[in-house]
């Protein structure tokens, strides 16, 4: 025999499912074109850091470099 307790956790369980049916409904177009926007610009910036570090550390090689073949002259 169902009691009024049973009665009441239905009615609570078929009114919470649709309610969360609702709001499962998500426009997921827009949140990617922003999490894709969001990647590039990052990628883009990771390369360019990526560049200046290249280049100061080829720099500071050849400086050292420069001067271990002026050390090694002039002895």
């Amino acid at each position: 025999m169902i009691n009024l307790k049973t009665v009441f956790v239905l009615a609570l369980l078929t009114t919470a499912t649709s309610v969360s049916a609702d709001e499962i409904t998500i426009d997921t177009l827009d949140l990617h074109a922003t999490i894709a926007a969001d990647l590039a610009e990052g990628m883009e910036m990771m390369q360019n850091n990526l560049n200046e570090d290249m280049t100061n550390m080829l720099i500071a090689t050849e400086q050292v470099a420069e001067t271990t073949a002026s050390v090694t002259r002039s002895e």
